[in-house]
């Protein structure tokens, strides 16, 4: 029994449960373990679930899942440029058409949440680590500051569990441990299927691919059976790109159809802050609010501020890095290169700290003048830097030669170091007033009518427009906005709506009522054809 228990422990498989057994554990304290009814609600989590509904339902409706009048009624929305999670919406649709989107929302978060490091696991073990390490390298990553920002509502940046197996494939490839046809189809229906959840995330991740495989060649250079290798591999890499780019055809049509010419969000409001990777937020258990008159003034919203790395754990990685250099092995040149390199990436365009702009270009400007990734946004490349400190981590646990007792409390303490506050993902049971839940709004309301629901998204982060139209299985139109999405060329070209537009649609609702505005929201009214107005 005792052997049966002992090699239980060192397969892959303990692994992925105990992962999901801490994923179960950290998503269910703060939603109470109510899976079906609780969730951290505001705008952006309210349009996930949103799209989690529409996407099934647009389909078995006949309707273009891309283009939809459902929102900015009646000029319509392109989905291909929002944050609607079609490969999510799409694979958890028969638990979201029969229990409901907040199922599959916490479904796919506690999947996510083990997935994650299960695939750093599985890299750790391909690079021959023991089982211990690579488990600790999952953990790491578990924990990281990127994740646990953005759980606080965008399900499209935290289900990044498809990143570190293109990772894992890429590996075992390299050691030519899959065939080139296999590695291509899998790796290509992986990538499609990440664009799926964030195209951003997609981007981003070839990108730095192919900065990645640039570093290898140089360090390698001198190595022609490594230099081989590295050309063939990415050659191969750019075939899976070219799949993925085949089944997601529909998809990229609908991208380029309502192409976005300048980026959503200026890359220079988002930029991590070099203090951010010593400095908590209060989104952690430890210091965080401590430090939070110093946290507060990154740049950026506060999920974004996802940097931070602690102390125990840049010890472990510059610890490494001395140790990478000293020895001069290639491998472990490589990882500290790249890391490196992410994080003068993460800088973004221009150095930032503590809402202070240097004056100092950083390498990442030349990209915010490329077409598409200059739509990305630096702070999001943490999920990368997390991703190599986790491997990295993994390693020094192995190698590194410092006391057994000591390296056991270092790695304790980055641990420690990243748990997450829970108190700050506390979930809300998600309930519906009686003029929506009993189905008296078809008294007044007609189907397929133009209403606005006000707080709107823009204005106040408000969830009630999405999750009552969500209710109502899509009864009514929405003349307004659930997304970031930018708004429709009708509306943003037309000067009598400007005020309302950009005040109530896109403000703070708190601006003084004149003449001028009751004109301009009239007119808003008439040319979106608005039938009715609700308010909680």
């Amino acid at each position: 029994m005792k052997d049966m228990l002992k090699k239980f422990l060192n397969t892959k498989y303990f692994a992925f449960f105990f992962y999901l057994a801490l994923a179960i554990v950290f998503w269910g304290i703060p939603n109470d373990f109510k899976f079906a009814s609780r969730v951290h609600i505001y705008g952006d989590p309210a349009f996930i679930l949103w799209s989690l509904k529409w996407w099934p339902y647009a389909i078995s409706h006949g309707l273009n899942p891309f283009l939809t009048k459902a929102i900015w009624a009646p000029f319509g929305q392109d989905l291909a440029w929002t944050t609607s999670v079609p490969s999510i919406a799409l694979l958890f649709s028969p638990i979201t058409l029969s229990f409901g989107p907040v199922l599959s929302y916490n479904l796919a978060t506690i999947l996510s949440l083990a997935l994650a490091p299960f695939g750093i696991y599985l890299i750790c073990k391909s690079i021959n680590l023991s089982q211990s390490s690579s488990i600790f390298g999952g953990l790491i990553f578990f924990f990281s500051s990127y994740v646990w920002g953005q759980l606080l509502g965008h399900l499209n940046l935290y289900v990044v569990f498809v990143i570190p197996f293109l990772i894992y494939l890429f590996i075992l490839r390299f050691k030519n441990e899959i065939g080139s046809k296999k590695y291509i189809l899998i790796s290509g229906i992986l990538l499609a299927f990440q664009f799926g959840i964030s195209n951003e995330i997609y981007a981003t991740f070839v990108t730095f691919s192919y900065i990645a495989l640039f570093i290898m060649f140089y360090i390698f250079r001198k190595d022609d059976n490594y230099k081989q290798l590295i050309i063939k591999t990415a050659l191969e890499s750019f075939l899976a790109v070219l799949v993925s780019a085949l089944l997601l055809l529909p998809y990229l049509y609908y991208i380029f159809y309502r192409y976005v010419k300048g980026p959503i969000f200026d890359p220079s409001h988002y930029e991590a802050d070099p203090l951010n990777f010593f400095i908590p937020t209060p989104f952690t258990l430890l210091f965080g609010n401590l430090f939070e008159p110093i946290s507060i003034k990154f740049i950026g919203w506060p999920t974004e501020r996802g940097a931070y790395l602690g102390l125990p754990l840049i010890f472990i990685i510059v610890s490494f890095m001395l140790i990478s250099w000293r020895s001069k092995n290639r491998f472990y040149i490589f990882l500290s290169s790249l890391f490196i390199v992410l994080v003068i990436a993460s800088f973004g365009p221009y150095l930032t700290s503590l809402g202070h702009r240097f004056p100092l270009v950083m390498p990442w400007y030349i990209f915010t003048k490329m077409p598409l990734i200059k739509n990305v946004l630096p702070m999001r490349f943490t999920l990368y830097i997390d991703i190599f400190a986790a491997i990295i981590s993994a390693i020094w646990f192995e190698k590194s030669n410092i006391n057994k007792n000591i390296r056991y409390a270092i790695s304790f303490l980055a641990i420690l170091f990243l748990i997450p506050n829970l108190n700050m993902y506390r979930g809300s049971q998600i309930t519906y007033p009686s003029f929506i839940s009993s189905g008296i709004y078809k008294k007044y309301i007609k189907p397929d009518e133009n209403i606005i629901v006000f707080p709107t998204y823009g204005a106040d982060d408000g969830p009630q427009g999405a999750l009552w139209q969500m209710k109502t299985n899509f009864y009514f139109n929405l003349s307004q906005s659930l997304t970031g999405a930018s708004t429709p060329k009708e509306l943003r070209k037309d000067k009598d709506i400007h005020w309302f537009l950009y005040h109530f649609i896109w403000g703070d609702m708190k601006s003084d009522i004149n003449p001028c505005s009751e004109y301009s929201f009239l007119s808003y009214l008439s040319k979106s054809k608005v039938g009715a107005i609700l308010v909680p």
